[in-house]
């Protein structure tokens, strides 16, 4: 897989999906939209899941700690900021985080994803047209 910077057209999409999951908000609401995204992308469960943990998990579990967190949607051009400046951070210290949605969403999510790709005739690198996706944020 490549660094983040270096595949910023395939990760945003993935970051704005996974981005769902963090709002102050029922996540479950978000699991359908945000499978059929993940599953529109070029990368393989493990690699979304890499994604999910090293990526946006670090930037975005704080807002689920807040009691007043965001609820509406995170801006793009903050997020992608956000994870590319998370990045240079270690590795050890990215997984250090906590992993709410790590635990919880994701083993709900992951079955979804691959139940998208075999309906839709889609696998890891193989993207469709005719999968809506969502207008995330």
């Amino acid at each position: 897989m490549k660094a983040a910077a270096d595949d910023l057209a395939a990760r945003a999409p993935v970051w704005a999906a996974l981005s769902q999951l963090y709002l102050d908000t029922e996540s479950t609401d978000a699991y359908a939209e945000t499978a059929s995204a993940l599953a529109a992308s070029p990368y393989s469960l493990a690699e979304l899941r890499e994604i999910l943990l090293y990526e946006v998990n670090p930037v975005l579990h704080w807002n689920l700690l807040s009691a007043a967190g965001e609820w509406q949607g995170f801006c793009q051009d903050w997020l992608r900021g956000q994870i590319l400046r998370g990045q240079r951070w270690p590795r050890w210290w990215r997984r250090l985080a906590t992993q709410t949605v790590v635990k919880n969403d994701w083993p709900a999510i992951a079955p979804r994803i691959e139940q998208w790709r075999t309906v839709h005739g889609l696998g890891p690198g193989t993207r469709q047209a005719s999968i809506p996706t969502p207008p995330f944020r």
